[in-house]
């Protein structure tokens, strides 16, 4: 691989757009020289953490201490491989986003190895839930029909997750190394805390509820125009996928999270949004033949004893609706009168 296009190898591996072939390329060229896996250490870090948001008071505190010994290093061996180009558009870019973001690098010793790119990834099938200890003691529990995904390098670099669906995270502080949920709408970085994240694609709202500490949660480019939140214990962010609006408001917390000990909460919300639940919980294909009850608005709790059927039976209070059920789909439809 020529020296002048690896700077294009390197940002397209780092933004996810890298080609299998041209990523072999990458490592056959990390492996043939020490200086080449020293480099693809130094540029891990800087895009590790260029790119995500700080708290402002760690912004004050870490860009000065950390911008100076990374400049002074990047003008020997490195230099000479980039060229100038690469570190003027670097220069230029930490210009633009010194006053939101961070800025640092970490002095390891130890290059990250091309095996580092593997990823480890833990998925829940619908009607179950399944529990993760992640390499910095973090706890993550997965909700039914979820998936986590961590590289094999978490902790080492960053400790960065990403998530589709949902997941109650109890994270261990580590102020050197935020930890960092992506979701495909909105990113939460956090030191030490305990909050949800609800991300399903096939939701109308991605949610994200802080049971203790702080959270700064950043939405992704797509919702740029959006503000960061810097949110509270018994906060609730929540991103409208159709209107790209978010709204924060207070809540109970603790109902976020309810479903890790098997419960299953909700508060003024249309039955169409319960049945996603419901559908996840129980492992079942639910279709709604009921146009009425899609925009009913229940609010209940209801324990891990509670059957299918019970639950629609308790929602079903007037006696309004029938449901059928084979194999794995339950068609609820009106009561003819």
């Amino acid at each position: 691989m020529h020296d002048e296009h690896i700077e294009d190898r390197l940002f397209d591996y780092f933004s996810g757009r890298l080609s299998e072939e041209d990523k072999a390329e990458l490592l056959r060229w990390i492996e043939e020289d020490e200086s080449h896996k020293q480099i693809f250490s130094e540029m891990s870090d800087w895009w590790a953490t260029a790119h995500v948001p700080l708290f402002a008071s760690e912004m004050r505190e870490n860009y000065a201490t950390r911008l100076s010994p990374l400049l002074k290093k990047q003008n020997g061996s490195a230099r000479s491989l980039f060229g100038n180009a690469w570190f003027k558009a670097a220069a230029s870019l930490l210009l633009l986003i010194s006053f939101s973001v961070a800025f640092y690098y970490v002095g390891r010793k130890t290059a990250v190895q091309p095996e580092e790119m593997a990823w480890f990834e833990t998925v829940t099938p619908y009607g179950a839930q399944s529990k993760v200890v992640l390499p910095d003691k973090s706890v993550v529990w997965i909700n039914a029909g979820s998936s986590l995904k961590y590289n094999k390098s978490f902790n080492k670099i960053n400790r960065e997750v990403y998530l589709e669906g949902e997941a109650y995270f109890e994270v261990s502080h580590d102020s050197l190394k935020p930890f960092i949920v992506k979701s495909d709408a909105l990113d939460v970085k956090v030191l030490g805390t305990r909050f949800n994240v609800k991300a399903y694609e096939n939701d109308q709202t991605v949610d994200v509820c802080l049971i203790s500490g702080k959270v700064d949660v950043h939405f992704n480019e797509e919702t740029s125009a959006l503000p960061n939140v810097i949110m509270k214990p018994n906060q609730l962010v929540s991103y409208h996928r159709s209107s790209s609006t978010m709204d924060l408001k207070e809540t109970k917390a603790s109902d976020a999270s309810a479903w890790i000990g098997g419960k299953l909460k909700f508060s003024e919300l249309s039955f169409a949004d319960i049945s996603k639940q419901l559908e996840r919980r129980f492992n079942v294909k639910i279709i709604l033949k009921s146009n009425s009850l899609r925009k009913e608005i229940f609010t209940g709790s209801f324990d891990n004893t509670y059957s299918l059927n019970e639950i629609l039976r308790e929602v079903d209070v007037d006696n309004k609706y029938v449901w059928t059920k084979t194999d794995s789909t339950l068609i609820i439809y009106d009561r003819k009168k």
